[in-house]
């Protein structure tokens, strides 16, 4: 029976923040749900246990929100139906009346599908559904869109195999990733009826790590489908799809239990203690019956067994729950599968006996403890068996002594091994029970311990406990207390709270002793208030954590301050540098390294984005094992080079010196809060490529932990060993660190990215294990290799156009004399079309103008992608031809300042003169000078972009000749000599930094006023 009453409406909140309320609405009003928005987002907070973030779903082609990773499995089950055609996160806010109240609710999900109703679906764990609350709002919400006749489902926990899996192939949903003629040719295999190990090997004149991943696409898209309820293998048999997946929608509601029924809060059968046994042994109760009349908690609910019946795939039981409904269970999932538990109605042993195991007692024993319990034990094997083994196959010479043969009655032995043992009978009775109970362990004595024995806080009352970790609690935010503090402030509140005299005080060593003990429980005296901070932040269960099962599946990126001074490369004085890392979480490959002077920005995390893509070149006089083919896959998997090889690369496929590092293609991108990594910038970048975003939790360093380890290792690794070292923190600070800086910014960046690829690529991991040989311990190159050999290689794309993807975009109009943005006029053919037209492209940015894109560390040249051709064009600023390296727009934005202040009237090429006129001169007049100075020492642009237009004429032989310019000659050979700069980051704050140290500007009073402040 429906319990809403009167009228039913949803609100919409469209995409231009207006609000629609729907009053009359049908499976028809679908439709206008196109343009809207999520009704609400998430909200972050320090200490919370889900992970929200955005996934790229290939069914909308643009990210999605998900509040958890339960909803995360929901969009993936969502993702992989193929007849899905729209999904809508947080989509409305619908109100009704339901028992005279006005109620509302917020869906998690909806789903619009191909010839089928709306689905709305709400995401809740399972321990969740009996709860009164939530059963009554999931009750009425149901009823609302069943009413308008939409569909509903609660979704829970799918099956563990299931789920991974999918996750597992989730991986291959971008379609633009893989070689559409490797993908024809698997189909016309016919492959049908293979097992996966056979299509993986299916076109030998293919790389095996291409068509391996090639056949993982076309699981995905359900060309094939296979058994997706057990792990993958190659033993897995392809058939024809579409697959059949399990999931765990729920269109039925369970009923909700009252408190006093919810297993949570009680347990359904008391507890039962298992009387000593005269015959000995308590195996007799171990077994519990399964038949008609026993009772199960099944998925939290308790059920009576009321039939047993054989069916040809096993035995069956009928079951019925406390409202009286009937189902029918399998009886191998009642005894194995975890979500059914067995009352036992008769004494036993149960795992919450108070005692602790044998192994646990006879391990405390010392080595003459232990002989004098084998000695007991031998004693009375002898008085019951006769025999001191317990058995006659192993007598001794002598045995059986005629005083404990068999046919003597058992109280005259016992009164002969009394004597023999000068102990009471009484005695050897108890010994004798003891031990047909529990054998060995049960002759162990078991007398008074001194409170010093005990271990930990001994005897202590527990209210003096209680108290003192209370106390120590209240100053986790407060400077750090003494103990003596603590042990004053315990009397008075025990006092204050329980009565004079209720609660006995240990002596003052004493307690001292204890709060030694308690200070591992709850860090306060020994570590610093900031680290104990965090300790008491750690969860009271065990982690959880992402686990990635394959490359690129998780790229954590994270920015920390250098714990080396480098140098300014015009005043000579030493700076505070910052390292921005990005890491393959599965292989712990670093992928993109890039140092910034003074604070980070997001072109910055754009720019160790892009070198994940597009990897660094390798330095000259490298060691062969620390260089990458260009291609990413190690040599030792690479059977077939020439499949990859280009026309014109060198013999063998490399086609060049190489790569610092792998090149992937990453699924998602695991960030903290900082502006740079939220920025609007970077989360574009990841929509056009196809990457989710799944920012860490706010102060949670170990959500990213593989990469603090990082800055841990490279701290000790390498940054320690260097002149300029200053120490994680001002206790570590030597007298004058910034006084023995030698290295420049871009040769402090060239050392690291050596390092990394000859030590840390090389150097085997604790945490990198193949959990079938836990014994092996692998480097993060050759878990590469693993990864490729389990997963295959999805390759990067080959477009040289991909740098362009990586800028940051203006909306400005295209004029006559052709573009006006950064105070600079850009100019090109590329414009020619374009120039006076008001473009197509709309919205509150757009507004007719078009887009251009930018590249902050080179203010010569602005990008044009042209509607029409779709090619990009290169515009040229024009006073560009004047000067002969790039130039940071922070430097053109100073020069006109200072340009200012010398000519009424002054003109970019001024300002630029006299910009470069102060610095070849070796000094500046402020602080902000030398900062953007640090920048453009570099000797290079963020971006390594391809030639466009005039320079593609140029390459071409036939203009070179006229041009007198050598066609094989490359542009940047000239500094070939020079050791390219690469990304870094540092280990000291990183996790979730202020704005204040990430994305703002230093005035020119406080530029170097920071640099000790996490010294």
């Amino acid at each position: 029976m429906s319990q809403t009453e009167g009228r039913v409406s949803i609100s919409l909140r469209r995409t231009d923040g207006k609000i629609d309320d729907l009053q009359v609405w049908s499976p028809t009003s679908a439709v206008q749900l196109q343009s809207v928005a999520p009704w609400r987002t998430f909200r972050w907070r320090h200490g919370q246990k889900h992970y929200s973030g955005t996934y790229w779903s290939s069914t909308i082609r643009s990210h999605v929100i998900y509040e958890s990773r339960l909803e995360l499995t929901r969009l993936l089950y969502a993702d992989f139906d193929q007849s899905m055609t729209t999904v809508f996160a947080q989509p409305f806010l619908v109100s009704a009346t339901v028992k005279g109240s006005l109620r509302r609710h917020v869906p998690d999900f909806l789903f619009l599908r191909d010839e089928r109703v709306p689905l709305v679906v709400d995401v809740k764990p399972r321990h969740l559904l009996t709860r009164p609350k939530v059963a009554f709002s999931l009750g009425w919400a149901r009823d609302v869109f069943l009413s308008r006749g939409w569909d509903f489902e609660v979704w829970c926990e799918p099956p563990q195999a299931e789920m991974e899996n999918l996750r597992f192939l989730a991986g291959y949903r971008r379609d633009w990733l893989f070689d559409d003629d490797v993908l024809a040719e698997i189909r016309q295999a016919d492959l049908h009826g293979a097992t996966l190990g056979e299509a993986f090997h299916a076109l030998p004149n293919r790389p095996a790590w291409q068509v391996r991943a090639a056949v993982l696409r076309l699981l995905w898209c359900q060309h094939f489908a296979t058994d997706l309820s057990t792990p993958l293998s190659a033993r897995h048999q392809l058939i024809e799809g579409p697959a059949t997946v399990t999931g765990s929608g729920m269109r039925k509601l369970p009923e909700s239990l009252q408190p006093e029924q919810d297993p949570e809060h009680h347990e359904d059968s008391p507890a039962v203690r298992l009387p000593l046994s005269s015959t000995g042994g308590r195996v007799n109760g171990a077994a519990v019956r399964v038949g008609v009349g026993a009772r199960l908690k099944y998925d939290g609910e308790v059920v009576v067994v009321e039939e047993v019946r054989g069916a040809a795939t096993g035995n069956e039981i009928l079951v019925r729950d406390g409202p009286g409904r009937r189902f029918r269970l399998a009886l191998h999932e009642v005894l194995s599968s975890g979500r059914a538990q067995v009352i036992a109605e008769e004494p036993g042993p149960a795992s919450d006996d108070p005692d602790d195991t044998a192994s646990v007692l006879l391990a405390q024993l010392s080595d003459e403890e232990l002989a004098n319990v084998r000695e007991r034990a031998a004693h009375i094997n002898e008085v019951l068996y006769g025999f001191r083994s317990g058995t006659a196959e192993l007598a001794a010479s002598g045995e059986p002594r005629p005083e404990y043969v068999s046919t003597i009655p058992k109280m005259q032995r016992y009164e002969t091994k009394a004597a023999e043992l000068n102990v009471s009978v009484r005695t050897i009775k108890r010994w004798v029970r003891a031990f047909l109970l529990d054998r060995e362990a049960g002759l162990i004595e078991r007398g008074p311990q001194r409170a010093a024995d005990l271990g930990g806080v001994g005897r202590a009352d527990p209210r003096w406990v209680e108290m003192a970790l209370e106390i120590m609690a209240e100053h986790e935010d407060q400077s750090k207390p003494s103990r003596a503090k603590v042990i004053r402030s315990i009397g008075p509140r025990l006092q204050a709270r329980y009565g004079k005299g209720e609660v006995e005080l240990p002596t003052r060593a004493t307690a001292y002793r204890w709060l030694q003990e308690l200070d591992r429980r709850l860090p306060t005296f020994r570590l610093s208030t900031k680290r104990n901070r965090d300790i008491a932040a750690r969860p009271g269960t065990a982690y959880g954590k992402l686990r990635p099962t394959r490359p690129g599946e998780y790229l954590l990126m994270d920015t920390t301050r250098l714990d080396v001074f480098a140098l300014d490369p015009l005043t000579l004085k030493w700076v505070q540098a910052e390292l921005t890392i990005a890491m393959d979480w599965y292989t712990r490959c670093i992928t993109g390294i890039r140092v910034t002077p003074v604070s980070t920005k997001s072109i910055d995390v754009a720019a160790a984005l892009f070198q994940t893509y597009r990897p660094r070149p390798a330095g000259k006089k490298w060691p062969a094992h620390a260089v990458w083919p260009d291609h990413g896959i190690p040599r030792t998997v690479f059977v077939d080079r020439d499949a990859l090889a280009a026309p014109g690369d060198d013999e063998g496929g490399l086609g060049g010196p190489g790569t610092a590092s792998p090149a992937l293609v990453p699924e998602t991108i695991v960030v903290d809060h900082g502006k740079p990594y939220i920025s609007e910038h970077v989360t574009s970048v990841c929509q056009r490529l196809g990457v989710s975003v799944q920012p860490a939790r706010l102060r949670t360093g170990r959500d990213k932990g593989p990469i603090e380890r990082f800055f841990r290792t490279l701290r000790e690794g390498l940054l320690e060993l260097l002149p300029g070292y200053k120490g994680p923190d001002l206790f570590s600070r030597g007298v004058n660190p910034e006084g023995e800086a030698f290295f420049f910014l871009n040769e402090l960046e060239a050392i690291i990215r050596e390092w990394v690829a000859c030590v840390y690529h090389h150097r085997p991991h604790r945490g990198l294990v193949d959990p079938r040989v836990p014994g092996l311990r692998l480097s993060p190159a050759a878990m590469f290799e693993h990864g490729i050999a389990r997963a295959g290689y999805i390759e990067v794309p080959r477009d040289p156009d991909l740098g362009f993807e990586f800028l940051q975009t203006v909306w400005k109009p295209i004029h006559h004399y052709g573009v006006e943005t950064r105070k600079c006029r850009y100019n090109g053919p590329g414009l020619d079309d374009c120039r006076n037209r008001t473009s197509q492209y709309t919205g509150p940015k757009a507004r007719g103008r078009w887009p251009i894109h930018v590249d902050p560390d080179n203010i010569n040249f602005a990008y044009f992608r042209h509607p029409d051709t779709r090619r990009w064009h290169t515009l040229t600023w024009e006073h560009a031809p004047g000067q002969d390296f790039p130039i940071s727009e922070e430097a053109m934005d100073l020069a006109r300042e200072l340009a200012g202040k010398k000519y009424r009237f002054p003109d970019d090429e001024t300002a630029v003169a006299d910009l470069m006129e102060r610095w070849n001169l070796g000094f500046g007049l402020t602080m902000s000078e030398r900062r953007i100075a640090l920048r453009l020492a570099r000797e290079q642009s963020a971006f390594d972009l391809p030639v466009t237009d005039a320079d593609e004429i140029n390459a071409l032989p036939s203009v070179a000749r006229v041009l007198a310019l050598d066609p094989g000659q490359d542009p940047s050979e000239e500094q070939d000599d020079e050791v390219e700069p690469e990304l870094y980051e540092g280990p000291s704050a990183g996790d979730d930094d202020e704005d204040d140290e990430l994305d703002t500007q230093d005035s020119a009073e406080d530029f170097y006023a920071d640099a000790l402040e996490d010294a």
